[in-house]
């Protein structure tokens, strides 16, 4: 998902808790009392008087929360990103004989979205299903996450939603599924699924009206191909890669010694793009080092080419030097297709010009990211 400034609402009125301190800390001083331990009790109060904030859209609904409670909000960027109408999401709160934090639940659980607290401040976040998903919920997909949220899987219909397993053919994964979600407590479905899913080693997400149950590899390649605005200057290549797949939620492992295999030259690099996904810059950046990259379960493995003998294809991701890529749009909505251009590909005639022109288009996208 792509990002904008996080939002916030208000500040603390630590006097709207001045009830719930007296509470908490008896006698002892404010400073003696963590800042947020406070807030995590203040969530946990059960709320006598009912709190009622009519439909309006995310960021005035918190914000009207916090008057009520005192609390300070704050939505991050991809939790906007993640709605299905991003600020103008419309949302309803209405608490009476619950906690705040249990109130909240069952409303976010809907959203795909989590509660934490930093500090003074609780984060409203992207909960993992949403993150996985990394993408703009539909409506459809919201109205499936509030029915697996509501209740156990017991009470839910045969066509509420269908299950779709995208698994390598080992097993009967069907009948594993059907059978973990059936024991143990009965707790929400959504609950019920991070666990059970977690246990056979598979992740899910909504898709429409289905739940579709995947391997983690292909988690990675879905991540890869996520659009990324990307600015580097003169970075060193490991800290790159790891920022990289920390943007995208992937661990990247490197080979002992692969970096040793790198050009000196070629260790710090400057990537500025907009738009680019992950993939494209793995292929510019490792096609350009000569280095290699394959996907396993959590991430990606970097490693070096070998020395001798034919070079691998199965799993291997990069297989040349890219010297280009030609963007060509595919629909009057923006969408594009990115072809990646080898040196290999390059046709005799045009090498010459190519080595000769490279120097100039660098130095103008040189000046023109310089100048934003």
């Amino acid at each position: 998902m792509k990002t904008s400034p996080a939002r916030h609402f208000g500040s603390f009125p630590l006097a709207c808790l001045a009830g719930l301190l007296v509470v908490l800390a008896g006698s002892l001083p404010l400073a003696a009392q963590p800042m947020r331990d406070l807030v995590e009790a203040a969530l946990d109060q059960k709320v006598a008087q009912k709190i009622e904030i009519s439909e309006q859209p995310i960021g005035e609904a918190l914000a009207g929360l916090e008057k009520a409670t005192g609390l300070h909000f704050e939505l991050t960027p991809n939790a906007l990103e993640g709605m299905p109408a991003g600020d103008q999401t419309r949302l309803s709160i209405v608490m009476q004989d619950m906690s705040v934090r249990d109130a909240l639940r069952r409303i976010f659980d809907g959203l795909g979205l989590a509660l934490r607290v930093d500090n003074g401040k609780v984060i409203v976040e992207p909960a993992p299903v949403l993150d996985r998903l990394g993408r703009r919920l539909t409506v459809e997909e919201v109205g499936l996450l509030q029915k697996l949220a509501a209740g156990p899987w017991s009470s839910l219909k045969p066509g509420d939603f269908t299950v779709e397993f995208r698994l390598p053919p080992k097993g009967d994964p069907q009948k594993a599924f059907d059978q973990a979600m059936k024991e143990g407590p009965a707790t929400s479905v959504l609950a019920k699924l991070e666990e059970v899913t977690q246990g056979m080693g598979c992740l899910w997400v909504p898709s429409g009206h289905k739940i579709v149950i995947y391997g983690r590899e292909e988690d990675v390649q879905q991540r890869l191909d996520r659009p990324l605005d990307l600015s580097y200057r003169k970075t060193p290549l490991d800290q790159l890669l790891l920022d990289l797949g920390k943007r995208i939620g992937i661990t990247v492992h490197f080979e002992p010694g692969v970096l040793r295999n790198v050009d000196a030259r070629e260790r710090n690099v400057e990537l500025i793009q907009r738009g680019m996904s992950a993939r494209q810059a793995l292929e510019l950046i490792i096609g350009n080092t000569g280095l290699l990259y394959s996907v396993v379960e959590d991430g990606i493995v970097v490693s070096a080419p070998p020395t001798s003998g034919p070079q691998p294809d199965s799993g291997t991701e990069s297989k040349g030097k890219v010297v280009a890529i030609l963007r060509v749009p595919v629909g009057s909505d923006g969408t594009t297709i990115d072809f990646l251009i080898r040196e290999a590909d390059v046709p005799a005639e045009f090498k010459d010009l190519f080595k000769q022109k490279l120097p100039q288009v660098i130095e103008i996208l040189r000046k023109n990211a310089e100048s934003r």
